[in-house]
């Protein structure tokens, strides 16, 4: 039995790739997951996931995925919910222009959030959750687990301006919580086993360059959702060296230097690749299925001999060992 903890990464439909990296490793004899965090729809992908668990173990963990983004794909609420919102020239315009109107409070999830997820089994399954979002107020990182986790949760943290409103939530309003925590690992790090194995929507290294106004708006969007987690591993890996010099090092300390740390993600930036993080048909978050399935097959048969042995990805580097 290996147990392992997953970060899961957002960036809309491009979630798809997470499923179908999940997909795959979950096929793995002897797996269990402990615990999960996820942002935006990586927070999806790890409420599905738990839930899908909570009812019959890692088969019933990639049935619950599947039924997930095929709802989504039925429904297409993100693209259908953007036609009816923006101007009929829209996609001639630069994206500040197109900016749909969040008046209202309307959320083209929620329908999809609140009747696919069951709230007591978040909160009390056999796999932990942690959900992150933006505090509006003052840019800070929020964390739902536990009691605190719910639907407006979920959505909060799928929350990304213009497209979907902001959230409120015991008097707090939140956003995506990918400019705060994408995803956050610090909920990972000090309870329960030493194995967290990330799933990012973005490549350790790009090939491809910008080479329109558009692409490059793209990937400095992309940079900007990924700023929070370089962050975090600079800052695990500073402390964590730290910890490596302490003779009597404390409990946290201890954690941190057995931490096995692990991230598979994919080859080239999923946008450069022609996949729209707006684009919820059924062809296109199967195409990213695919993909992320491939990605993790390949994880695996590179790496899937050191799960429960040794870490796969050097803190103080950009890749993998």
């Amino acid at each position: 039995m290996i147990s392992v903890k997953l970060a899961l990464q957002g960036g809309g439909a491009h979630g798809a790739f997470t499923w179908g990296a999940l997909d795959r490793l979950l096929e793995l004899p002897g797996l269990a997951v402990e615990s999960i965090s996820g942002t935006s729809s990586g927070g999806m992908n790890a409420a599905a996931l738990a839930q899908g668990w909570a009812h019959g173990g890692a088969p019933a963990a990639r049935a619950s995925l599947e039924a997930f983004w095929t709802t989504l794909a039925g429904r297409n609420a993100v693209a259908d919910w953007w036609r009816a919102h923006s101007l009929p020239f829209a996609d001639a315009l630069p994206w500040p222009a197109v900016a749909p109107p969040s008046q209202g409070g309307i959320n083209p999830l929620r329908s999809l959030v609140e009747e696919f997820f069951d709230e007591e089994t978040l909160r009390h399954g056999p796999v932990a959750l942690h959900v992150a979002a933006t505090r509006m107020r003052d840019g800070a990182l929020a964390v739902f687990s536990g009691a605190r986790l719910s639907h407006d949760a979920l959505l909060a943290s799928a929350s990304l301006p213009p497209w979907f409103p902001p959230t409120e939530i015991d008097g707090e309003t939140y956003w995506d919580g990918g400019f705060a925590g994408n995803p956050a690992l610090e909920p990972l790090l000090y309870a329960g086993g030493d194995e967290v194995l990330c799933i990012l929507l973005q490549p350790l290294q790009r090939q491809a360059m910008p080479r329109t106004a558009r692409e490059a708006l793209m990937l400095s969007a992309e940079f900007s959702f990924g700023a929070a987690f370089a962050r975090e591993l600079r800052d695990l890996a500073a402390a964590r060296g730290r910890a490596a010099h302490h003779l009597w090092p404390s409990a946290a300390e201890r954690k941190l230097r057995d931490l096995r740390l692990h991230v598979v993600a994919p080859e080239e930036g999923l946008a450069a690749l022609g996949h729209s993080a707006a684009d919820t048909r059924s062809n296109q978050l199967r195409a990213l299925h695919d993909l992320g399935w491939e990605a993790a097959d390949r994880w695996l048969a590179r790496h899937g001999g050191d799960l429960g042995v040794r870490g796969t990805f050097a803190l103080n580097a950009a890749g993998a060992d």
